[in-house]
């Protein structure tokens, strides 16, 4: 027998951990009867304001518990939940919600009038909007029935990043949810005995479904936060057993001394997790030897949730994000062929029943992310070595072709970072009339550094350690590196910064 639905895997842990803590936050507490009931009275709201089988929900507010309550009852109603950023301008949520094709909308006091204005544009089918409070004060309803759904009917919309372009709406039916969930869930190891401290945001495929998701179906108890803080969550790491984050958090832990004070009574931790980008080499050894664990790289993304994962029980292969988890096929795609392992580098292609069902309303961008004998391009370069883990070196669309020579942003920034009195960097190209383009590095300086790193003495640096056309022909200097809401830089917006000057110059 497959694996089950997501919905079927929830309504499981739901009966069979009743009497089991499943949510605390700000001091109460939901077992996972009472999150049943509360969610069931969510699914009956959305269908009493006329949400049909496959209609999507737009989720729209910054209120955790709210979103929460509206996105399990909008898949428990055979609605498709759609959570999106709160900080979504008014001309973005335009796109989403026509692009979408919503039908229902939930928003907090601050949401509110960007989503009326939505219902009263003539070209967006939204038809109703309702207030984020009202899932919070809906009466449970153990007892409420349910509409059937299949493994096959939508769950969950994500939006991609769109940081190479519009982003594209990625479908995921009950069964890529409960596949992606439960592989993750086995991958590492959770129990009903496990403590999850849950502070990232809920419009992400990583605070969602990595960590909510698995959470309720394994009948662990969650910690949950409206926001990462680095005094607060050492509270909460306290009681916790696993801890899932992304690079600044462990950054900031780093600038307080009390996170070490703190880190040496959590011998209760057993797992550390980071992703949405790696942290910087230079730093992981330090804040290994902090935690007294290794911190557990991997490597997901919105149309397939995780792909790979360091083992937790087994050390480390430095600077890889693991293995593939189970039920995912892996190949290197490279000059046109395919390769299951070996040191060339290539793109990720990956198969399984945890990848996405298809790109909403793209049947063109489909069938090319499918191309290749059904694997799905991720757009990532890597190598697999001899033992399958695999190492990430950059993605398809940053890849710099130099004099006809493939530069890799992610070895450069490596070499960079090293260099004395350089905090952090991005590497990018840039046209170039003889070059075809040039390598650029945006750099931060460490102000605690004794040597002051100027563009001489960085690439005089990057010419000891990299081949010559790696070195950066260019290197700026900015304050911070531009970044998302889950910490990857946006070399993009740095591109296009740089475009611009040039234009203007």
């Amino acid at each position: 027998m497959g694996i089950q639905s997501f919905r079927t895997q929830l309504e499981a842990a739901f009966v069979e951990f009743a009497q089991r803590p499943a949510l605390t936050y700000r001091g109460a507490t939901w077992t996972y009867a009472e999150l049943d009931a509360r969610t069931r009275a969510a699914a009956a709201h959305l269908r009493a304001q006329g949400l049909r089988a496959g209609e999507r929900v737009i989720l729209y507010t910054a209120d955790k518990p709210a979103l929460l309550l509206a996105h399990l009852g909008a898949i428990r109603a055979g609605g498709v939940s759609l959570p999106l950023n709160s900080k979504f301008t008014p001309r973005e949520m335009q796109f989403y919600a026509q692009d979408s094709g919503a039908a229902l909308a939930v928003g907090g006091d601050a949401e509110l009038p960007v989503l009326q204005g939505l219902v009263e544009d003539e070209e967006i089918p939204l038809r109703g909007v309702l207030h984020a409070d009202e899932f919070l004060t809906l009466e449970p309803q153990p007892t409420a029935s349910l509409p059937d759904t299949t493994a096959e009917d939508w769950a969950l919309l994500l939006y991609s990043s769109g940081t190479t372009g519009q982003p594209k709406g990625v479908v995921h039916t009950h069964a890529n949810l409960g596949a992606a969930v439960r592989s993750l869930a086995d991958c590492w190891a959770f129990t009903p005995d496990d403590v999850l401290v849950n502070v990232l945001p809920f419009f992400h495929i990583h605070g969602l479904s990595f960590a909510s998701h698995v959470n309720f179906l394994t009948g662990a108890h969650m910690l949950m936060a409206d926001q990462f803080h680095p005094i607060r969550t050492l509270d909460l790491i306290d009681s916790a057993t696993v801890f899932m984050a992304i690079p600044p958090m462990y950054y900031q832990f780093l600038g307080r001394p009390e996170f070490r004070e703190r880190a040496e009574q959590w011998s209760h931790v057993r797992l550390f997790t980071c992703g949405s980008a790696p942290i910087r080499p230079e730093v992981l050894p330090e804040l290994e030897g902090i935690l007294r664990n290794p911190l557990i790289n991997r490597y997901g993304m919105t149309e397939s949730h995780v792909i790979a994962s360091l083992p937790i029980d087994t050390p480390s292969v430095q600077g890889s994000v693991g293995l593939p988890l189970d039920g995912i096929e892996m190949k290197m795609l490279a000059d046109g062929s395919t390769t299951k392992e070996g040191h060339a580098v290539g793109e990720v292609l990956v198969k399984g029943p945890v990848i996405f069902d298809h790109y909403l309303n793209r049947p063109e961008a489909t069938a090319e992310a499918f191309a290749h004998q059904g694997f799905f391009a991720t757009g990532d370069l890597g190598f697999v070595d001899p033992q399958g883990y695999l190492t990430l070196i950059g993605r398809k669309v940053d890849l710099i072709i130099t004099k006809g020579f493939n530069v890799y942003p992610p070895m450069v920034e490596r070499v960079l970072n090293d260099c004395p009195g350089v905090k952090e960097s991005a590497v990018f190209g840039l046209p170039d009339d003889l070059r075809g383009e040039k390598v650029v590095a945006v750099v931060v300086k460490d102000p605690d550094a004794d040597t002051d790193a100027t563009p001489r003495s960085i690439r005089d640096f990057c010419r000891e350690r990299a081949v010559d056309y790696q070195v950066p022909s260019d290197v700026y200097f900015a304050d911070e590196l531009p970044r998302n809401t889950m910490g990857k830089v946006l070399k993009r917006e740095l591109r296009d910064d740089l475009l611009a000057d040039a234009g203007e110059g």
